[in-house]
């Protein structure tokens, strides 16, 4: 006769020991990720270091290039703007509008023909 009480606890036992197999399977390699995420941590932390040590100067002078850049489009701008000024000045004085244009009677002393 077939025990089957038996033949499930052996495939639960077997199921068991599978199961804790794969889970110190995964606990190793959860293990193992994170050294590696360590160690790279570490490796990029000491290159950014060397970096920023081999580079600083130059990045400061690019820095200060760019700063100088900005503040010479500035004085350029605001040359140019004046410049315009005062051209806009300069026209805006060249026309002058006679009074008589500016009289409201003056229409009538115009008149090209007298004859009403």
């Amino acid at each position: 006769m077939v025990d089957y009480a038996e033949e499930a606890r052996q495939l639960a036992a077997e199921n068991q020991r599978r199961m804790s197999l794969l889970l110190d399977e995964i606990q190793a390699i959860n293990e193992q990720t994170a050294a590696t995420g360590r160690e790279f941590a570490d490796r990029l932390t000491a290159d950014m270091d060397e970096f920023w040590a081999t580079h600083a100067e130059n990045l400061v002078r690019a820095a200060a290039e760019a700063e100088e850049q900005r503040r010479l489009q500035e004085e350029a701008q605001e040359q140019h703007a004046a410049i315009a000024r005062s051209m806009a000045a300069r026209r805006a004085n060249r026309t002058v509008a006679p009074v008589d244009e500016e009289d409201e009677e003056a229409a009538f002393y115009r008149r090209k023909s007298w004859l009403i």
